[in-house]
């Protein structure tokens, strides 16, 4: 089983505005709401890619309920636990007349210590029947900042081998804590090291210095360029296939789901990059925060080149 842990989940809500007007009232011609959080959306395409997942967190008032309701009707499992307040609400604005972005990102509601170790309580149970953890997003007020650290010895003293996908102090603190993959995109990993990487040999070498760190798998995402990846010294490059990129919301959660199904089913890692490669275009292909569906997955995968790096 693959367990998702997303701390500060939300929902999204995407609407397409013909021509959007900063200081005036603008009209939505269509509007979507879609459960998201990083590791709510790897579980949905978990689900899709046809393996047993879970995923946990905390969810608040009615528009917690949204999620649970959407992740039931996908046939996602969950162990949420319920706090006070609301989870948030991401709103995006999508502009026809150039089909440029503006999103909105809420904090999420305070997290009580209470509420932490019912959740640690529930995590440690579930952990028994894991095979991979995903610690994706991040974190509300009132979780520590080395929460992602903590779960990481956690799962690792189990024997399951752990996924982060965060940003910030929450990567820096949980790369310390050596998981067994890291998916930073390049900002994200610029910020870990410290330094620029300009070009394609910079970001090998970055993927390379991280995985020096104790991390048996690094990818370094670069958007429509694919990703790079080093795993025991070796380095490959994962290109995607063209399409036509409606969205990037969800793309790289859904790049983490495809990872976390190889490594679930023992695959090696050319085989979890084209996986990944594969879902994360599928979702890129699709309109909003719309996830990849299995179909568009299985026809990209032929599609996706993955060379090693000399």
């Amino acid at each position: 089983m693959i367990i998702t842990l997303t701390l500060n989940p939300a929902v999204d809500q995407t609407m397409w505005v013909p021509h959007l007007q900063v200081g005036t009232v603008n009209r939505a011609r269509e509007v979507h709401l879609d459960p998201a959080g990083k590791g709510v959306n790897v579980s949905r395409m978990v689900r899709r890619l046809g393996w047993p997942t879970i995923a946990f967190g905390f969810l608040a008032g009615e528009v917690g309920e949204i999620v649970r309701q959407a992740l039931e009707a996908e046939g996602v499992a969950q162990q949420f636990v319920s706090i006070a307040g609301q989870t948030r609400i991401n709103v995006t604005a999508v502009d026809d007349s150039t089909n440029a972005a503006t999103s909105i990102y809420c904090p999420g509601p305070a997290v009580g210590a209470e509420n932490v170790e019912r959740l640690d309580a529930i995590l440690q149970f579930w952990l028994q029947a894991g095979r991979v953890l995903v610690l994706a997003g991040s974190l509300p007020p009132g979780v520590p900042e080395d929460a992602y650290a903590r779960y990481i010895r956690l799962a690792r003293s189990k024997g399951i081998k752990t996924i982060l996908d965060a940003s910030g102090e929450h990567l820096r603190l949980g790369v310390e804590a050596k998981p067994y993959a890291i998916k930073p995109n390049i900002a994200e990993a610029e910020e870990l090291l410290g330094r620029k990487l300009p070009d394609l040999e910079a970001v090998v070498a970055g993927a390379r210095e991280l995985a020096a760190r104790g991390i048996a798998v690094v990818v370094i995402s670069m958007g429509a360029q694919g990703a790079i990846c080093v795993e025991d010294g070796r380095a490959w490059r994962a290109t995607p296939p063209v399409v036509e990129r409606r969205s990037t919301v969800g793309s790289g959660d859904s790049f983490v789901a495809g990872l976390a199904v190889t490594l679930a089913r023992g695959g090696d890692i050319v085989e979890g990059l084209r996986l990944g490669t594969a879902a994360g275009a599928a979702t890129a292909a699709t309109p909003g925060t719309t996830l990849g569906s299995a179909e568009a997955v299985q026809e990209l995968l032929p599609q996706v080149r993955v060379e090693r790096l000399a």
